[in-house]
């Protein structure tokens, strides 16, 4: 144990240093992930002007709660793994991570946390800003913060599997990218970065429950919102940790079989 955390710190403190040197390509990736205010201020509008004040139940200042929360989240999944491996199987530049005695997705998992922890600052100076101008207003409960970043953590590692499972398809596609975006799209739609998924059809609520989508976008946001249970937060727990097992499996899956496939020089 004590040499596995020894290797993970080193790997950790080098991908951390890596992400400082590229701090203002941070910056701007954070900023360009502006759909959910974008949607916040749509949605805030029509609050406004409907028939006493709200939507479905949903203030402009809920709302602004509600997207502001989503927009927070969504920062703390974000994964770019599938492009990461989509060039280095084409290029060959996988070659030499197979010499290390370690599985290369340790490697893009670990980069990915420390960026995550080196972007957790602005983004909390950055969500100050915009719940000052919109009037949102967080749950006062704390036990909801330290569940809302298990779920996030739980959220982020089922995503990141299934788009390394998604990366990898570049060992028999010319790019795996096109299918990066459309696992997108219904993480989008069905997390609720559109609206809450209360506003769906019931027949796509259905759907969705079945989904990690909701569990790991829609629900952390709800419970920052004060829309949400613990309890409710429980079951999204459960929900996403079996599909942490299945995609765990599904990456295992492609990534042997695709090593049989591989043929870049010097592989």
């Amino acid at each position: 144990m004590t040499h596995t955390f020894r290797k993970i710190r080193v790997i950790f403190a080098t991908q951390f240093a890596q992400m400082v040197e590229y701090r203002a390509e941070v910056i701007i990736w954070m900023l360009s992930g502006t759909l959910s205010l974008v949607m916040m201020l749509v949605w805030m509008a029509q609050a406004a002007s409907a028939p006493g004040g709200n939507v479905n139940g949903y203030t402009p200042a809920e709302f602004a709660s509600y997207f502001l929360s989503t927009w927070f989240v969504s920062q703390l999944l974000v994964v770019w793994v599938t492009y990461e491996l989509d060039f280095d199987i084409r290029q060959g530049q996988l070659s030499p991570k197979l010499m290390r005695p370690l599985d290369p997705m340790w490697m893009h998992y670990l980069g990915h946390v420390s960026e995550r922890v080196f972007r957790l600052i602005p983004m909390l100076a950055l969500i100050t800003v915009f719940a000052f101008l919109s009037g949102a207003h967080f749950t006062t409960d704390w036990r909801v913060y330290p569940v809302v970043l298990g779920l996030a953590l739980l959220g982020f590692t089922v995503r990141f599997l299934w788009e390394y499972a998604v990366g990898l398809l570049a060992f028999w596609t010319e790019s795996s990218n096109s299918f990066h975006e459309l696992m997108w799209l219904a993480y989008a739609a069905l997390g609720g970065m559109f609206a809450p998924l209360s506003f769906y059809p019931q027949w796509v609520q259905n759907i969705a429950v079945w989904t990690p989508f909701p569990y790991m976008l829609g629900l952390p946001a709800q419970l920052l919102a004060g829309k949400a249970t613990l309890a409710q937060a429980g079951q999204g727990a459960l929900v996403l940790s079996a599909w942490l097992i299945i995609f765990w499996f599904v990456r295992l899956f492609v990534w042997r079989t695709g090593l049989k496939k591989y043929g870049a020089v010097g592989a």
